[in-house]
């Protein structure tokens, strides 16, 4: 009995022994394998792009987060006497519309960057409704005939003017411009105020790249020096400058003289550029009556037509399209599909049809790459 109860003390410490050398085998391999472990890759940062330019931010950044806000849209003066604006580098989109007298003015629109100062604003013309309702938001302008300022303000639109209660706290006088020339609008606080308005929708088809935008993939896009769009008494003028830097930080742009003169931004001193230009052909409604200037024109934009589309350096020719005030513009190519252009802000010229407008361009077929020669 004794021999018998020690041999079953020496089998339990055999096998106590034999578990713990197990244990500490198991607890080694781990360690082992958690030190061999490589470390977890960190995720890809989300990205959020800009509707109105395409740009993408990081998701939480300042831009990103600016983009939460509403665009803020302002007519702007573009006489003789209010050249050189603010704050038009900093713009998302412009279109360029005929008024009275065959002149043009601006409808510019702020959202991915909002100025403190731009302007000179002036006032609501009948084509303006038809431009600004996609974007929502707000729209700032110095007054205009009361049957126009109606039109405004019957859209979605948040109406903000020198003369309103809207607009109180936001508008001020230059005394470096004599009136009507003068007006400015203060547009990072018209947003501010406003936070209840949503972003705009997106406007545009935008590419990954200026290199995969439609005009550049393009087997006959040529290559666009510069080209010009006359107005019956304007003349706005675009040269493609690979050096010069867009507004997104890329290289090459589109600058842009007015009347023959260098068109610059008074905040910066610096030439106006876009990463895309887009010539649409409109028709002019002249059944808008003033009492002071005759009939005051109206581009036709809930309609269709022509379209010419320079991005890159080259061009694509299309059609526009828009079928309601609330729908934004689409643009496609001969073949029916969406010409999309370069990531970045996009100037719009709404060029009446001839006689009235006439675009000219200077181009050069382009040459195919060695890689593109077939073999022989």
């Amino acid at each position: 009995m004794s021999f018998t109860r020690k041999a079953s003390k020496s089998l339990r410490f055999i096998s106590l022994l034999a578990i713990a050398s197990l244990a500490m085998t198991g607890c080694a391999g781990a360690s082992s394998t958690a030190g061999n472990q490589a470390p977890s890759a960190s995720p890809e940062p989300v990205m959020i792009a800009a509707p109105l330019t395409g740009v993408k931010y990081e998701e939480g950044s300042e831009q990103a987060n600016a983009l939460k806000s509403p665009a803020v849209t302002c007519k702007i003066d573009n006489s003789y006497d209010a050249r050189p604006q603010q704050g038009l580098n900093q713009t998302d989109t412009v279109f360029v519309e005929m008024v009275e007298g065959g002149l043009t003015r601006l409808v510019a629109t702020w959202h991915s960057s909002k100025p403190e100062a731009v302007g000179p604003v002036r006032s609501i013309r009948p084509m303006d409704p038809d431009i600004i309702s996609p974007y929502g938001g707000i729209v700032c302008y110095s007054g205009g005939q009361l049957a126009f300022v109606k039109l405004m303000q019957q859209t979605q639109v948040f109406n903000a003017s020198e003369t309103s209660e809207q607009g109180k706290g936001t508008f001020s006088r230059t005394k470096e411009r004599i009136a009507p020339h003068n007006v400015i609008v203060n547009v990072s606080k018209l947003a501010a105020n406003h936070p209840e308005l949503a972003a705009p929708q997106n406007m545009f088809d935008f590419a990954a790249s200026a290199q995969k935008a439609s005009a550049a993939l393009s087997a006959s896009s040529p290559d666009v020096t510069s080209f010009a769009v006359s107005y019956p008494s304007a003349l706005s003028e675009w040269t493609w400058s690979p050096t010069t830097v867009s507004a997104n930080g890329d290289a090459g742009a589109w600058v842009r003289n007015q009347d023959k003169e260098k068109h610059t931004d008074s905040l910066t001193g610096e030439q106006i550029r876009a990463t895309n230009v887009i010539v649409m052909q409109v028709q002019i409604d002249r059944s808008y009556a003033d009492h002071k200037y005759g009939n005051v024109p109206k581009s036709v934009l809930v309609s269709s037509g022509k379209a010419t589309v320079f991005t890159g350096g080259r061009m694509i020719e299309g059609t526009w399209q828009k079928s309601s005030q609330t729908s934004r513009i689409i643009f496609t190519d001969a073949s029916g599909a969406a010409i999309e252009i370069a990531p970045g802000n996009t100037w719009i010229e709404l060029m009446p049809n001839a006689p009235e407008g006439k675009l000219t361009i200077k181009s050069t077929p382009r040459v195919a790459s060695p890689s593109a020669t077939p073999n022989k």
